[in-house]
């Protein structure tokens, strides 16, 4: 812990915190709860304490790369948490809360779950900085209920986070601790943030192996397509509409039409082949697929690894992607709204 900023009212958090188990840490965006929970998981450990941490927090995460939930066992004294090795992820598919807020919840509460059952004596989960209007304060609140923790421990660097607190005024449990913000954190700037997750994503597909799958074979979680019936029968040239390119495939799913194309098509070809089929048309063009961030998944649906789609063939119903583990053992393929255009400039 060589240079790190302890704050005068740690040690007696520390204290109070040696008898609980599970402790989660609330807080907007550099307050310190990294350095802080960093701190705390080091002190537990040295009392001989069996540590684990949960990083939930998909924009800035120290455990496990950007987009994902990590879970670590500390195995030693550490200087940061990127130090720890993840044991398990869970993957989100976005750096940002916002439009993720159930996937957010439930990974985070899975991978406390998993935890627990480990039968580490404390589970530290450290929260996004997301914590302000209505979206904000229902994602910590709702993430605390699940979770249901002995301790909520809030940074804040004045009353920011009493709008998710006074939800716990009477209440027995979760007990909630106040800290003041870390003095000695810098309010990292948005391209700062950015960097850290570009380079965070570099690292992570620094050996990656091509691999192929067939999605007729997977178990498939959010996917833009691949959940209706394929239509065959009638050929694509039908859908010649003036400013609608070639058409890769085709399905429908209810009263909906999806449609992959080779290039971005007009909005008038969308209008009159809604017009023509009595349908609501969705399409994608192939450029707009390539480049998606996935989530590899074993049989339990466990993440193996992250992976970018580079090609779909269409025809064999086959899939390139750019792993950043092996194929041994993928049995299931999560979709994400993440665009990795380039490993050079992943632009996150």
């Amino acid at each position: 812990m060589v240079g790190m900023h302890v704050h005068p009212s740690w040690p007696a958090a520390l204290a109070e915190l040696q008898t609980v188990r599970a402790i989660v840490l609330v807080g907007a965006t550099d307050t310190g709860k990294t350095t802080f929970l960093t701190w705390l998981a080091n002190g537990l450990y040295t009392q001989g304490r069996r540590v684990a941490v949960v990083d939930a927090d998909v924009g800035q995460s120290s455990l496990g790369p950007p987009t994902t939930i990590g879970l670590g066992v500390v195995t030693q004294a550490m200087q940061s948490v990127q130090e720890l090795a993840p044991h398990r992820l869970f993957f989100v598919g976005s750096t940002s809360p916002r439009g993720h807020l159930l996937p957010l919840v439930v990974g985070t509460k899975r991978m406390l779950d998993q935890a627990l059952a480990l039968g580490v004596d404390h589970v530290i989960i450290d929260t996004c900085g997301f914590i302000s209007g209505q979206g904000g304060r229902a994602l910590q609140h709702y993430t605390i209920e699940l979770l249901d923790p002995d301790v909520v421990v809030c940074l804040q660097r004045g009353s920011e986070c009493e709008g998710i607190l006074v939800a716990y005024r009477r209440r027995q449990r979760p007990k909630v601790l106040r800290l003041p913000a870390s003095s000695a954190c810098r309010r990292r700037t948005i391209e700062e943030r950015q960097m850290f997750r570009e380079r965070a994503l570099q690292r992570y597909f620094a050996n990656p192996t091509q691999i192929t799958l067939l999605w007729d074979d997977l178990d498939l979680v959010d996917t833009p397509m691949w959940y209706g019936t394929p239509i065959e029968g009638m050929p694509y040239h039908a859908f010649r509409h003036p400013g609608m390119p070639e058409v890769l495939w085709m399905e429908r799913a209810g009263r909906e039409l999806l449609i992959v194309t080779r290039q971005r098509p007009a909005s008038s070809a969308l209008a009159a082949i809604e017009r023509d089929m009595g349908l609501r048309v969705r399409i994608w063009s192939l450029g707009a697929l390539h480049g998606t961030l996935l989530g590899l998944l074993d049989h339990q649906a466990e993440v193996l690894g992250l992976g970018i789609l580079r090609q779909i063939d269409f025809v064999n119903h086959r899939l390139d992607v750019l792993a950043a583990c092996d194929g041994d053992g993928i049995t299931g393929l999560q979709w994400s709204q993440t665009r990795v255009a380039s490993l050079e400039d992943p632009h996150l």
